[in-house]
């Protein structure tokens, strides 16, 4: 529902996070007080059209394909299938023109995607910063690619010695994001990548205590895994990961129990490993712990770049984000193989919600991982 003419007086405000996922469109709406509180007001999700997006590319046919054969009219492509699942989503929650949009897409995946580095350059007294730092990123791999678009972050200063991160991101791909959306009569405020709203999502609801950590936050998705690493409350580096996504443990799973993937989803979602019929939870749990290979090889991966980058420190905690936060034992399993502690971001638990907005029951675990990202999003202001 709207806010009224007074409330807005009163310089309360919502914002809106969708997170716009391979497997399902996860939506968050957030009322900003004028006592600078925050609740949670509303959330859903739709379910992404199998083949919509691909590697973080909406589907769009050519201009001018011809009707498929025996069909009247053109057959229906990806941005056709998302555009009504996201049109089902508005209809059950229509958005004030006043309300903020803040949009997240899987740009991070696929050759290309988001790409995120830490750059020291010296700057000279009385020097142009701003024309420095992006002629030296420009000069450099991956980011000299003419078709980036590039932003950075001044993380220190310290005399002649600037340390930044800097972002860049396929122009095409972000065009084609945000020209799908203006389509549809939606004009986002911003436009983010999803792990950065769950980057977002854990600093607004983390105790200062929480922050005090070297923490590697992994982003597990449908079909691609991601992470963020944050060093003295502060973020310091990301990198989108090639494999360990949630659909690599579906197909490991389903190929080892002989199952479909609407019943691995039955198994995260209830976190119950008696739901498959002729196994024992033993041989369930020792198919999922076959899983969990590919998915430590991945963070393997991620701690190791992140102890090979300058200025780190030893992480001492590890945080699991997305629908595969949640997969019965993984977090367990983490843990003992890291010997770190490891936990799940579940921001929602420092959240004020409406009972509206999950019943009065409140959310799930599972739930909280899933729609964390989009919460990051909606707990921006402008």
């Amino acid at each position: 529902m709207a806010l009224g003419l007074i409330a807005k007086i009163r310089g309360e405000r919502e914002t809106v996070g969708i997170d716009v996922g391979h497997y399902s469109i996860k939506y968050v709406k957030v009322l900003h007080n004028a006592r600078g509180g925050k609740i949670v007001v509303d959330a859903d999700l739709e379910r992404v059209p199998d083949g919509a997006i691909v590697n973080g590319e909406i589907q769009v046919r050519e201009s001018g394909s011809a009707p498929a054969e025996g069909e009247g009219k053109r057959e229906r492509d990806g941005a056709d299938l998302l555009g009504e699942a996201l049109t089902k989503l508005f209809l059950r929650h229509p958005v004030d023109d006043s309300c903020d949009i803040v949009i997240s897409v899987n740009c991070g995946a696929g050759a290309g995607g988001v790409l995120v580095d830490r750059l020291a350059v010296k700057v000279p007294k009385n020097g142009n910063e701003a024309a420095i730092i992006l002629q030296t990123a420009q000069s450099r791999p991956p980011f000299d690619d003419q078709d980036n678009v590039i932003d950075y972050e001044v993380v220190s200063r310290e005399n002649e010695d600037v340390k930044v991160n800097v972002v860049a991101a396929k122009n095409a791909l972000l065009d084609s994001w945000a020209q799908f959306f203006v389509r549809r009569g939606m004009r986002p405020t911003a436009i983010d990548v999803d792990i950065f709203g769950l980057l977002n999502a854990y600093y607004v609801t983390a105790r200062p205590a929480d922050l005090e950590a070297t923490a590697a936050i992994f982003n597990i998705g449908e079909k691609k895994m991601s992470v963020a690493f944050v060093q003295d409350g502060k973020f310091h580096s990301m990198r989108a990961m090639t494999g360990g996504s949630l659909d690599m443990v579906i197909r490991k799973i389903c190929t080892n129990l002989e199952i479909d993937a609407d019943k691995c989803h039955e198994i995260f979602d209830k976190g119950d490993l008696s739901v498959v019929d002729g196994f024992s939870e033993a041989e369930v749990e020792a198919a999922l712990k076959d899983a969990y290979e590919d998915i430590m090889a991945q963070i393997d991966f991620g701690m190791r770049y992140f102890s090979s980058s300058e200025d780190t420190k030893t992480l001492n905690k590890i945080l699991l984000g997305g629908g595969g936060a949640s997969i019965p034992g993984l977090k367990e399993f983490i843990a003992e193989r890291t010997g770190l502690e490891t936990d799940t971001v579940n921001p929602f638990s420092y959240m004020e919600c409406d009972a509206k907005a999950f019943g009065e029951g409140g959310i799930s675990v599972a739930l909280s991982n899933i729609y964390a990202p989009a919460l990051g999003l909606a707990l921006r202001k402008f």
